[in-house]
Formats: C-alpha cells, sequence, structure tokens
C-alpha cells in the first residue's frame, strides 16, 4: 500500500481524464480511393468510431469502479460478506463475517485514507484503497467485527452528496463524523451493544474523533500507525492544511473509562512514532505499543493476534 497522504499537494485541480485512442482511425483511410467507395469507407469509419467510443467509456468506468471491485474481491476471499448503510446523508460500504454485537461488543475497522491524490496534482476519482491491510486482521479476530467504510468510498464517489473536497481538505470533516456515527449506531442499537474502534493511519483519526462524539458506546480505542495530529502531519510534509476537517489533537482527552492503545512504527516515516507517543501521553491511560521493525503498515500477523488478546483482557477488566 502507498503511504497515506503521498498524494497530498498544497492545492488541488478537478481532474480530467485523458484516455488514448490509438491512431488516428481516418490515418488509415487513403484519400486516392475511388469516390464509388466513398459509402464503403464512411461505414467503417463509423463502425470504428463506435467501437473506439465504447472502449473509451468502458476505460474510464473501469478507471472508477476498479480500486472498489479489487476490495468486493479481497473481501469476498476472506469470507465476508458486503453491505451497504445508510448513514446521514450518505451511503457506506460494510464487510462482516458473523452477526454484529454478538455478545455485546462489536470490533468496528476504519481504513486509511486511500487514494485521495493522483500523480500530476490530480484528485482521484475514487479514493478508495486497492487493497486493505486491515481486512486480513479483521479475518482473524473471533470477536463480533465490521469493516465500516467511510462516506463517498467504495464506488458512492458519484453519489449525491459526494465531492473531491470530502476525500482531500474535509477527509475529517463534520459531514463525515456525523455519517459515521449514525451508520455506526445503525450497526449496533441496542445500548448494551459496545464498540472498539480500531483504526489505521487516517482510520486512527477517524476512530478518535468517532470516540468523541459517542464515547457512552464506545468500550476502547485502537490505533495503528495512526494520524492522531493532522496538523503536525500536514506541516510535517508541506500538504495544504486539511481547513475542513477536525484535528484529534486538538480535542480534550476521551474519557478515562475508555482504554486506549496506540501502535506506532519505528520505521515509519509518514507519522513518526515520536508524534503517537506524545498523542499517546496526552490520554489518560493510554497504552503506546513500540514496534522498532514496522513502517507505515498494519502489524504482522504474530503481533496482530497479540494485540487481540491484549484487547480481549481489557474488555473484560476495563
Amino acid at each position: 500500500m502507498e503511504k497515506e497522504g503521498s498524494r497530498d499537494r498544497k492545492r488541488y485541480r478537478r481532474s480530467k481524464v485523458t484516455i488514448s485512442l490509438g491512431p488516428d482511425p481516418l490515418a488509415s483511410l487513403s484519400p486516392s480511393r475511388s469516390k464509388t467507395k466513398t459509402g464503403q469507407y464512411h461505414g467503417k469509419l463509423k463502425r470504428r468510431t463506435s467501437v473506439l467510443l465504447m472502449l473509451a467509456g468502458l476505460l474510464m468506468l473501469t478507471a472508477c469502479a476498479a480500486p472498489a471491485t479489487r476490495l468486493d474481491h479481497q473481501a469476498q476471499s476472506l469470507g465476508m460478506q458486503a453491505g451497504i448503510l445508510e448513514g446521514d446523508r450518505f451511503k457506506h460500504r460494510t464487510y462482516s463475517q458473523q452477526e454484529p454485537c454478538a455478545g455485546g461488543r462489536l470490533h468496528v475497522y476504519l481504513e486509511g485514507d486511500g487514494l485521495a491524490w493522483l500523480p500530476g496534482n490530480r484528485v482521484s476519482l475514487d479514493p478508495t484503497p486497492p487493497h486493505s491491510c486491515l481486512m486480513p486482521l479483521m479475518a482473524m479476530d473471533t470477536a463480533s467485527a465490521v469493516y465500516l467504510g467511510r462516506p463517498c468510498y467504495h464506488g458512492f464517489a458519484n453519489e449525491r452528496g459526494c465531492h473531491p473536497s470530502l476525500w482531500t481538505q474535509g477527509r475529517y470533516g463534520e459531514q463525515i463524523i456525523q455519517s459515521m456515527v449514525k451508520a455506526l449506531l445503525a450497526i449496533m442499537p441496542e445500548r448494551k451493544c459496545q464498540a472498539v474502534l480500531i483504526g489505521y493511519s487516517g482510520g486512527g483519526a477517524m476512530a478518535m474523533l468517532i470516540a468523541s462524539r459517542m464515547s457512552e458506546r464506545i468500550r476502547g480505542v485502537v490505533t495503528l500507525a495512526g494520524n492522531l495530529n493532522v496538523e503536525d502531519w500536514t506541516t510535517r510534509h508541506g500538504y495544504a492544511a486539511l481547513d475542513q476537517s477536525k484535528d484529534p489533537a486538538h480535542l480534550p482527552p476521551l474519557p478515562p473509562s475508555l482504554f486506549q492503545i496506540h501502535v506506532a512504527g519505528g520505521k515509519d516515516d509518514n507519522i513518526p512514532a515520536t508524534v503517537i507517543a506524545t498523542e499517546a501521553a496526552r490520554q489518560k491511560g493510554a497504552r503506546y505499543l513500540l514496534v522498532p521493525q514496522l513502517a507505515h503498515d498494519c502489524p504482522e500477523p504474530k503481533l496482530w493476534n497479540g494485540i487481540l488478546t491484549g484487547i480481549t483482557l481489557l474488555e473484560k477488566n476495563n
């Protein structure tokens, strides 16, 4: 997976899709042909043009749908069932393996920011990541678990209300947070159900922001290479400020009744471990886990199994 945020720039412009259709279809038609065959040539030209236009449309459609389709295939290969939830004016893709809130608990997996930008300072037509590092971890989780997608991701980028600002400058904005909260409450309508939010990279920021809005329904928060200080992240990399987004670092600490685990990679040059350590220290009772050899990636299966064991213990004892 590409480093999250590597496509962010100081400004963006509306993207233009350019598709090469190959050589000029007129080039193969000799001007010296007799006039008696003009109709035949025109017929061929129309057919070629129709085929080329159909191909162009197909390529454009595939370009938009491909990331969401690949993620669907990944989920299916792991035995997960796809679903759609209505949030606050937005649709959300979900993937699950069993009935939500079985046993009164739910692990909610929140993906990173995906492909907000493309090469050439262009905004992506579909921000969905082509591969999820969280899904394999979720497949190892024996608790009731659900993968909750963000608004406008997973093939919904052309839905009403969606705009590139919602996966660029406003990726952690008010509209996104409200819709995520509403979708999550739809999954766990019974108050006895408590959730643990598990977020990777930008999903870590989302986990903290969601928990701040519904802390009474949250049992704990786990972040993996989490973007816990958005302002530091944009400044450090020279990115444009996410001026339409909320920043977890600017919010009061979460209630101490929530357990927190913040995992950082010693080789992460996207979100340095020192930043995560600083934000973890600001949260009362939060646990900070440094993995020296980890870059900006999800943990290896062996390490994740250990973290899952820790989550289970904290759910019982916290």
